[in-house]
């Protein structure tokens, strides 16, 4: 297994990096296992962005929101399974689904642990999670929960376009950031629960999209962190992770 104490980080500057890492995966996975890839897709929102063409899946969505399930079968009818319900308390099959899917849904929840307690014995002995979260020690994980909420929202729609941002099934959400919504926190908790990181990447991509204020903007995070005494990271937001339940050495270690 991985030495979780010397995992590192690996820096990713462009966007949809991640994307292309969790089809990778989902592709390799596929190529040694036989049959049907049973997919959960844990807070499933209204849209799915991951292209695994040619691979033979069946997605399951569970997510509290009603509306956004509601407009994901209706927008897109892209899932084959739908589940209305509360992540910390909906029962799952045990060791039924190849992979479990899960992207920028923790920092949402209070007791996300538990989340993942329900969502890893679910997986099948060898099966992935793939995780996309928001690093809560970084300082734009501390900027965003410690902003108020109507400022996210008029934020999304004053400055991004996203004109019905924040009404019914549709972001922001309001953040909690549980301490295990971390990179600290992940490696902990797979330390505790015999899990292996394949790949662990991070990146501040969001930058880009703030054109020629993206300078001004870094050097800012950078000064934050620097009066927090290396509490809180400037170097990355957003984490990605692929994570192995233990059981099957079929797909390859971090490259």
């Amino acid at each position: 297994m991985s030495d979780l104490g010397t995992q590192q980080l690996q820096a990713q500057p462009r966007a949809l990096f991640d994307t292309e890492l969790f089809e990778r995966r989902i592709r390799e996975y596929a190529a040694s296992h036989s049959g049907t890839i049973r997919i959960l897709e844990a807070g499933c929102g209204r849209r799915w962005n991951l292209d695994i063409t040619g691979v033979s899946f069946h997605v399951t969505g569970i997510d509290l929101n009603a509306d956004a399930i509601r407009m994901r079968l209706a927008e897109l009818g892209d899932l084959n399974a739908a589940i209305i319900g509360d992540l910390r308390a909906t029962s799952l099959p045990p060791r039924f689904y190849d992979v479990v899917f899960s992207s920028f849904v923790l920092e949402h929840i209070a007791g996300a642990e538990q989340v993942l307690d329900r969502l890893i014995p679910a997986i099948r002995p060898g099966g992935l999670m793939l995780l996309r979260i928001p690093d809560r020690d970084s300082v734009y994980g501390f900027v965003t929960r410690h902003a108020p909420y109507w400022l996210r929202v008029q934020y999304k729609r004053r400055i991004k376009g996203a004109k019905q941002a924040g009404t019914a099934g549709r972001g922001p959400f309001p953040p909690v950031y549980d301490r295990v919504v971390s990179w600290r926190g992940m490696t902990a908790y797979c330390r505790e629960h015999g899990l292996e990181i394949l790949d662990a990447y991070s990146s501040n991509f969001y930058l880009d999209s703030l054109g020629r204020f993206a300078g001004l903007a870094d050097r800012g995070l950078r000064s934050i962190a620097r009066c927090s005494r290396g509490r809180l990271a400037a170097d990355h937001n957003n984490i990605a992770l692929v994570i192995r339940a233990p059981g099957d050495s079929r797909l390859s270690p971090p490259r």
